[in-house]
């Protein structure tokens, strides 16, 4: 795993920059923020490309509210499903392991993810995401930012949903 400093970070997209600026922004009294500090109509433009997760375990990772942006991009609606599910084999333990590691350590992430639909059109974009605590100050939460969708060809999503998704050059982000 590539660790780097916030400060250090390339982080592609000016939107991108802003979210972890944001994020960076919160009142916190330790590494992590609470849930409660984030709000939403702050960065009321970047809704649209907003998840955030509930890490129940190594094996489960919910949705647990997706933007427009993202539903359009799965093609359904994705709340209340398990991120994981759109992952496969090694795929699957690397998400898990770099979801938890975001929580457990904790720690940014910043990623290219590439996601290949049922036909087998793939799409890429940037998420870039920081841990939250949950009403107890328990470190289970995620929220994320996914930018810079690149399509190679323009599709109707309800017909082809996206079926997988990969990540390459995944960069952890130290906080401060």
């Amino acid at each position: 795993m590539v660790y780097e400093k916030f400060d250090d970070i390339d982080w592609v997209t000016p939107d991108a920059k802003e979210f972890a600026a944001y994020w960076r922004s919160l009142d916190r009294d330790g590494l992590v923020p609470r849930r409660s500090r984030f709000d939403p109509t702050k960065i009321h433009s970047m809704l649209p490309a907003i998840a955030m997760y509930e890490v129940v375990s190594r094996d489960e990772i919910i949705y647990r509210l997706a933007g427009t942006a993202i539903v359009d991009r799965f093609g359904m609606e994705v709340t209340g499903r398990n991120l994981l599910d759109f992952w496969e084999g090694e795929a699957r333990e690397r998400a898990a392991a770099s979801m938890y590691e975001c929580v457990s350590r904790p720690c940014g992430m910043f990623t290219k993810l590439t996601g290949v639909t049922q036909s087998g059109e793939v799409e890429n974009s940037y998420a870039v995401g920081f841990p939250l605590l949950d009403d107890h100050g328990v470190c289970n939460r995620l929220v994320f930012y996914s930018s810079e969708f690149q399509f190679t060809n323009m599709r109707l999503t309800r017909e082809d949903q996206i079926k997988t998704l990969s990540a390459a050059k995944t960069v952890f982000v130290l906080l401060d």
